[in-house]
């Protein structure tokens, strides 16, 4: 029987040779430096090219083309890492070098930053476990930040699942983009997550705050998932609004950060000031589904009830907040929300004992909005509500990552030319691509 580092190493070793198509041993030496030499002149060629002379769409083929060659070439590296720091001579072929790891030798030769080394050679050491992860960073699907989502999976207790989930991780990076991605790997964490382990995680909320000798603050908190939306939400209103305030001055020299620290305090003295929020957007919007609320709700009745699992494609068994994040149902249990359940003969009852509201969406099995019940909160703020919903709070503009408080109520047929206000002629632009259009228009 095999030892854990003789597995690692004939893993590695047939990762290899898949990948590259050979027999057992790869490459033979001299083939193999060759194959470096051939890479380094394919890429002289390419930064010779003078890009004038190339047109928009044979730049974008060879900046995608690049971007899954650079994929490629990190899994490549990462590779060669954890291949040499778990050879069996390398110990003291490094010793006799000067070094202790592989990773020094490489920072030091190439005066690439350590830490940055150290990560590829771990992630190439954890994908010797994961042959089919390999393979796809091989093949260019997986990128060193798919990996990282990845990789923050793998937990002792959850090991053996993620192993046997390689296939269908992987296909949900080939078949959608990295923030949908994201969503899908949370599915997955979520559908591998005890209801003790939520409780552990929302109790874990903290907020360390200390005064410096000048009379400044340093302060590092930990939120949960809930809590966390409400935060963001609030920063990111503030955030825009001050922007906007900002930009209508003489200059607009503020950083992200010092905006978001200006947000934060503005926050803070509006809420001591005076009673509500400084936002007008609600803190916290929670798409739940009628089969996951209706777990819920037997759950909470009968704590012995097992729950069901999230499912991203089913509106029904969504769970998740407004821009589309899954959220563990339990989530919403421990929440600040206190929830009184009424049984009666035809549907549940909600009243909430706190600041919410509960609103009925009917999506159809594409999640297009086909209805929704009807408040007297006025139209906009519940057409926008249901477009957010439908669109998992995402600008419709394909690669458009705008955050959530960028985002309008779009006409896809323009109001000025006869298009009407419905739900099924509304999208989500964030605010630079809703004003691209218009100037399209005029």
């Amino acid at each position: 029987m095999i030892n854990k580092s003789e597995r690692k190493q004939l893993a590695y070793r047939t990762y290899v040779c898949y990948s590259s198509g050979m027999t057992d041993g790869g490459l033979p030496p001299q083939a193999h430096s060759n194959a470096l030499t051939l890479l380094h002149t394919g890429i002289n060629a390419v930064l010779a090219t003078d890009l004038d002379c190339l047109s928009v769409a044979e730049l974008l083929d060879q900046a995608c083309q690049l971007q899954t060659l650079s994929a490629r070439i990190d899994a490549a590296r990462a590779a060669a890492l954890a291949a040499a720091d778990t050879a069996t001579e390398a110990p003291g072929m490094l010793r006799d070098l000067g070094f202790r790891t592989a990773s020094q030798v490489v920072a030091a030769e190439t005066g690439a930053p350590a830490p940055d080394v150290r990560a590829a050679a771990r992630t190439g050491r954890w994908l010797m476990d994961f042959p089919i992860f390999a393979q796809a960073a091989a093949d260019g699907v997986l990128t060193q930040r798919h990996l990282r989502e990845l990789k923050s999976l793998d937990k002792p207790h959850q090991h053996d699942a993620l192993v046997a989930s390689q296939d269908d991780l992987v296909a949900a990076a080939q078949d959608h983009d990295f923030v949908e991605f994201t969503n899908r790997v949370t599915v997955w964490l979520i559908n591998h997550t005890t209801s003790d382990e939520v409780k552990e995680h929302v109790a874990a909320t903290s907020c360390t705050l200390s005064t410096n000798t000048d009379g400044s603050i340093d302060g590092r908190f930990h939120l949960d998932p809930l809590s966390a939306a409400a935060v963001a939400t609030a920063l990111g209103d503030e955030m825009q609004r001050l922007f906007r305030q900002q930009s209508e001055g003489p200059a607009n020299a503020e950083t992200p950060n010092r905006r978001r620290g200006q947000a934060l305090v503005s926050l803070i003295v509006g809420g001591a000031e005076a009673p509500g929020s400084a936002t007008t957007t609600p803190l916290v919007n929670l798409v739940i589904g009628q089969h996951i609320l209706e777990n819920f709700l037997e759950r909470y009745l009968d704590p012995d009830t097992p729950p069901v699992p999230v499912d991203r494609d089913d509106p029904d068994y969504r769970c998740e907040r407004i821009d589309g994040t899954p959220i563990h149902p339990d989530e919403f249990a421990l929440g600040k929300l206190v929830v009184d359940v009424r049984s009666t003969t035809t549907l549940w009852q909600f009243v909430a004992t706190a600041v919410a509201e509960f609103e009925r969406i009917v999506l159809d099995e594409r999640s297009r909005v086909i209805d929704m019940s009807v408040k007297a909160r006025g139209y906009p703020p519940w057409m926008k509500r249901a477009l957010l919903i439908e669109a998992r709070a995402r600008c419709r503009t394909r690669g458009c990552d705008s955050p959530y408080h960028w985002l309008q109520v779009d006409h896809v047929e323009p109001h000025s030319k006869g298009g009407p206000t419905s739900l099924s002629n509304g999208q989500i632009l964030c605010d630079p691509d809703n004003k691209w259009k218009r100037d399209l228009v005029a």
